[in-house]
């Protein structure tokens, strides 16, 4: 079963503020995390239950590279990214939408 992938605003945006701020100081680096962000955004779309959810049934996957998160839900065969947060900067920001 594959599932369609949409992402919020807010998550886009952090995606490319990232992108920017690694790109400031690498090429590489900015390279690298968007690979990493884009590789592990396209995998929920395969299996996106295998990430753990909290009690309100947010998941969060970890990058392994970089201090983000990718924080989503699941609904049906749609997946909704709600942020790509750093994890130190503003915790749980996002969860104010």
């Amino acid at each position: 079963m594959s599932f369609r992938v949409s992402l919020l605003p807010l998550a886009e945006e952090e995606i490319e503020e990232a992108f920017h701020w690694y790109f400031e100081r690498s090429s590489f680096a900015a390279d690298a995390f968007r690979v990493e962000v884009i590789t592990a955004i396209d995998s929920l779309a395969e299996d996106p239950l295998m990430w753990p959810a909290d009690s309100e049934a947010v998941r969060y996957y970890i990058l392994r590279r970089f201090p983000y998160t990718i924080h989503y839900e699941v609904a049906g065969t749609e997946v909704i990214v709600l942020a790509v947060a750093h994890q130190r900067r503003r915790p749980g920001h996002w969860q104010d939408r």
